[in-house]
């Protein structure tokens, strides 16, 4: 078995929650099979997870740089919110000292044939980039530059936005191999850096069919009965904005739905007053299976963002009617009122209003849409192609 050694700075968590830890692990789980896979990651604690015989995952502690340089953001990103560009710039800085997460990945290199970075925030730990042998892969969650330009708030993180893109060509430049989650991104990659299309391939998210509890018959619902929708989604500047738009505006309009929101989303919400928004916070993957499997809709009005989202499958893998803007369902071949029904952000509450009632019709979508996302966006088959395309570049 080929050694590959993947490059993070968060961890995959098992069961896994937000989107990013979902994608990290269930791939990797997956091509296991393949590769003798280590994860080395960035958490709290030092500690190492031996998932499998071929998986595990080395979780490598702050360094004592940490708190001097997330000091020194704090007073340079001073004005307006900035933790979500703080720990993204953090990154930056700390690739450029001899950090024990570097000392850790010097060790594991010269026993690894291929080397995967999932972000391009880590790309100076990695010296011997565009200088040595090995086989560099880019399992990119999004395009970085792209994200951050269209995100990034804070007007003095956005000066760290110049070094954001050139370590993302540098990364996409060397790499022997770019994956992107969705056609657009893939063409913007090749665009921006000048890139060889046929070495930048697409790896989606998604997700494990067999995993979803047995949901409860939504056609049983007595006239008059609170409709139950879910929104969930980790603390992510448009998940936020997300939030923002269902307590200010979506359930004002819906009376008659209570909306469920789960995960770290809910944070700067804790005060928000609305009679039928339920905030939830942070809840375990058992919790989370559960409510996929009693709540009537999946709501997703989701505005900014990049990637395929992953909430947007696993709500439609599960069979829960989803409504949703065409922002939050890009990257996927969907079709309205067949796979999902298409609500945008002014006629978000009517649409919802108006298809409660057609009990029969959201159960036929619900079924469509689950059908078509098994199908075609298994972990499985994700991984498979990984392979083939890895394959085809060592000749087999």
């Amino acid at each position: 078995m080929k050694k590959m050694l993947v490059l993070n700075f968060f961890p995959a968590n098992h069961p896994p929650v937000t989107g990013g830890e979902i994608r990290y692990f269930n791939i990797y789980h997956k091509l296991s099979r393949y590769y003798d896979i280590t994860l080395l990651s960035q958490a709290g604690t030092r500690r190492t997870v031996q998932f499998s015989p071929s998986f595990r995952e080395y979780r490598v502690p702050a360094d004592p740089r940490h708190i001097q340089i997330i000091t020194e953001l704090v007073q340079e990103l001073s004005s307006g919110r900035h933790g979500y560009e703080l720990n993204l710039i953090k990154n930056l800085k700390l690739a450029q000292h001899p950090t024990l997460y570097k000392k850790v990945l010097d060790r594991l290199y010269e026993t690894s044939d291929i080397i995967v970075h999932e972000s391009s925030y880590l790309v100076e730990y990695d010296q011997n980039l565009g200088s040595d042998q090995k086989l560099r892969i880019y399992n990119s969650h999004n395009h970085d530059f792209l994200l951050a330009q269209n995100i990034w708030k804070n007007k003095n993180a956005r000066k760290y936005l110049p070094l954001v893109y050139k370590l993302e060509k540098k990364l996409t430049t060397n790499a022997n191999l770019v994956f992107a989650t969705s056609t657009g991104e893939r063409d913007s990659f090749i665009t921006m850096y000048n890139l060889n299309p046929a070495k930048v391939k697409i790896a989606p998210n998604g997700i494990n069919p067999d995993e979803w509890l047995k949901r409860q018959d939504i056609s049983r619902k007595r006239p008059g009965e609170t409709v139950k929708a879910l929104f969930i989604g980790s603390y992510y500047p448009p998940n936020i904005e997300a939030v923002d738009y269902v307590i200010t505006y979506l359930a004002q309009k819906c009376s008659g739905v209570e909306f469920l929101i789960a995960g770290g989303c809910c944070k700067p919400f804790s005060c928000a007053a609305r009679s039928n928004v339920t905030l939830m916070g942070p809840i375990s993957h058992s919790q989370k299976l559960q409510l996929f499997a009693t709540v009537d809709l999946a709501i997703n009005p989701m505005f900014t963002g990049g990637g395929i989202n992953l909430k947007t499958l696993e709500f439609l893998s599960a069979g829960i009617p989803l409504f949703s803007t065409e922002f939050g369902i890009r990257g996927l071949e969907l079709n309205d009122q067949q796979h999902y029904i298409k609500a945008e952000k002014k006629d978000f509450p009517d649409k919802i209003n108006q298809f409660i009632q057609n009990k029969k019709m959201l159960i036929e979508i619900a079924q469509n849409g689950r059908s078509y996302v098994n199908h075609n966006y298994s972990w499985s088959a994700i991984a498979k192609n990984i392979k083939h395309e890895i394959d085809q570049l060592c000749g087999g």
